[in-house]
């Protein structure tokens, strides 16, 4: 193949991979996305995921071209020119791995994204995200002096008549502690007609589970 061509080729994809940005780029506007939190570009988001997936591809086809060019120069003179290519590949992406997470490179990314706008970059990390308490925004601070245990014993008698807390700990876990919705879930026990519990008690409920649970 001459040079010509070579160019055609080299300006083709370039083209095709401008034109795929752009769709990429408007395409995620109409479908509605939304950055995780408030201090993140909108604008930047889509072209440095579209950017992401760009690399990989053009890394993964200069790898294929690259080993490509090294099998066809097997001979018995070049005959490690191939285990040692590709031992090289898997010993660079194992160093990529572990800079990555000792913040030699890119330390402020990550593949999660709080809605702060912080990173998750470690397990360690991620599990102490899931281990923070959430505090819920409709349900008062307890004041000084706050009888905890009285509330943790009220918590126990009302809210134990009809399942037991250990049946749907994980659901209230997950559905209303982490997303900070312990007002709603207490009232809808309230509202029960046999649950006993009156407003005042609703809300020392609340101030436990919200603060102590």
């Amino acid at each position: 193949m001459d040079n010509k061509s070579n160019v055609k080729l080299i300006a083709l994809a370039i083209c095709g991979a401008a034109c795929m940005g752009a769709a990429f780029y408007g395409l995620s506007f109409l479908t509605g996305y939304q950055v995780p939190a408030p201090n993140i570009s909108e604008d930047l988001t889509p072209l440095r995921s579209f950017a992401g997936w760009f690399l990989l591809i053009f890394c993964a086809s200069m790898i294929i071209r690259t080993l490509g060019r090294m099998s066809s120069r097997i001979s018995d003179r070049w005959f490690l020119s191939f285990p040692l290519g590709a031992l090289g590949i898997v010993l660079l992406m194992f160093v990529v791995l572990w800079l990555r997470p000792s913040g030699i490179l890119l330390s402020t990314t990550g593949r999660t994204t709080t809605l702060d706008g912080k990173y998750i970059r470690s397990v360690e990390e991620l599990k102490a995200f899931q281990s923070k308490a959430i505090l819920s925004p409709n349900v008062p601070l307890a004041p000084a002096g706050f009888d905890f245990n009285a509330a943790k014993t009220l918590w126990k008698e009302r809210c134990n008549k009809c399942h037991t807390f250990d049946s749907v700990a994980d659901v209230f876990k997950s559905k209303y502690k982490k997303t900070g919705k312990i007002d709603l879930i207490v009232k809808r026990m309230a509202d029960y007609p046999t649950s006993g519990i009156t407003p005042e008690e609703s809300k020392s409920i609340q101030m436990y589970l919200n603060e102590k649970l």
